[in-house]
């Protein structure tokens, strides 16, 4: 394991990110409810504005973080982006250690943390196949109603004739 890999914890239902950054310790982004709690931002139709959860960013050891989950390496950007030098990597530890930032489980999650960490782009795979799936069953649905809702005026005017 080399500094900055991309560490994938399984937790069964989804998946926890977090940032290799030596002598066993990890990075990354925890939701202030525990990672059992879904976090979406609300957008507030009298004032329009956003309001979103807060997650911690904290230091701990791999071991912990993974709390007897299986985990691995998943490095899964590196054809698609440079990953950044380890000193910058280590720059942006130092600086975000212990700060709390907004959190989003579609727009800002670990996951969106951790790539950004490493490849300065805020990418999150699990939420694009969510959304992905959302939409597609949404999709589905619809074309399904829309089916029946065909079918069921076509005999309507069949009875009628």
């Amino acid at each position: 394991m080399e500094i900055g890999d991309m560490i994938e914890v399984n937790r069964g239902q989804y998946n926890h990110w977090a940032l290799y950054i030596g002598n066993g310790d990890v990075i990354h982004l925890v939701s202030p409810d525990g990672p059992s709690k879904v976090a979406f931002c609300s957008v507030s139709s009298f004032s329009g504005s956003v309001a979103c959860s807060k997650g911690m960013i904290t230091i701990e050891t791999l071991q912990d973080v993974a709390a007897g989950n299986t985990y691995k390496i998943n490095n899964y950007l590196d054809d698609e982006y440079k990953p950044r030098r380890t000193d910058v990597i280590m720059w942006d530890v130092d600086k975000m250690r212990g700060r709390t930032i907004k959190y989003n489980l579609l727009g800002n999650n670990c996951e969106h943390f951790v790539t950004s960490l490493r490849y300065g782009q805020s990418e999150s795979k699990q939420a694009d196949d969510f959304l992905k799936d959302v939409l597609t069953g949404t999709a589905g649905l619809l074309g399904v109603l829309t089916a029946v809702a065909a079918s069921t005026t076509a005999a309507a005017s069949t009875l009628r004739k």
